[in-house]
């Protein structure tokens, strides 16, 4: 911080921050680019992190998804549906999710892009 302008570092602890997770077998890149026009308009006021979640999907997504984009599942039944693996939040890696959010809201990146630059993949960074 040594050598900014005080006005400029008012502006930096002034901006809000906004954690963007994204739905079921999906990406923070898929949300960031859905949010675009909204994050763009934004951007001066607020800083918006996408993230990943930590599994990889396992199963099919969501109808009118292109096949080949990369999702993944903060929690569910390993391959099930689109409609309702979701729904065993408690069986199938909600303790994971948990942890990776535990460790974003500690200060840890966990895989994001910024300013609606989308996500990096499921791996963190």
């Amino acid at each position: 911080a040594r050598g900014r302008a005080p006005e400029l570092l008012a502006r930096e602890v002034s901006r809000r921050r906004v954690l963007c997770l994204h739905g079921f077998r999906a990406s923070g890149e898929m949300l960031s680019l859905s949010l675009g026009p909204l994050t763009r308009a934004l951007g001066g006021t607020y800083d918006f992190t996408f993230v990943d979640a930590p599994t990889a999907a396992s199963g099919p997504a969501e109808p009118g998804v292109p096949e080949g984009l990369l999702g993944y599942e903060w929690w569910g039944d390993p391959g099930g549906e689109y409609d309702t693996a979701w729904r065993p939040a408690y069986e199938h890696g909600f303790d994971v999710a948990m942890a990776r959010l535990a460790a974003l809201a500690a200060g840890g990146r966990g895989g994001s892009g910024e300013g609606g630059e989308g996500g990096e993949g499921g791996e963190g960074g």
